[in-house]
């Protein structure tokens, strides 16, 4: 999967997508393919991507791997996390405090409290 991440478009069509990949713009088609061998959509961005398929959307500051299940979000108010199974968890820099959940629909909090 991640040869195709890795080799690089060499001309864009007249169709060009909002993914580029190491600097190199995707056409639809490009994309389109794309998905399907990963079995996923691809959110508009640009994407940095190294050998071993782990990469980096260098306009929303999400990072992955593929054939990882997880996801990681940074952004200047905080970091998280989304996992395959439905898990996720958010800290906040601004409050100090993280809030969390599980696919079977709990949420908790850093602070105690969980409805769980």
């Amino acid at each position: 999967m991640a040869v195709l991440l890795l080799s690089a478009p060499a001309r864009v069509e007249a169709n060009p997508s909002h993914v580029a990949i190491n600097g190199q713009l995707l056409s639809q088609e490009e994309l389109w393919a794309l998905q399907m061998q990963l079995g996923t959509a691809i959110a508009p961005g640009h994407y940095l991507v190294d050998e071993r398929g782990c990469w980096m959307n260098i306009t929303s500051g999400q990072t992955g791997c593929i054939g990882s299940q997880t996801t990681h979000h940074f952004s200047r108010y905080g970091s998280g996390e989304r996992t395959g199974d439905g898990s996720w968890n958010h800290y906040s820099n601004y409050s100090g405090t993280g809030v969390g959940g599980t696919s079977d629909g709990c949420i908790y909090t850093t602070v105690g409290w969980s409805n769980c």
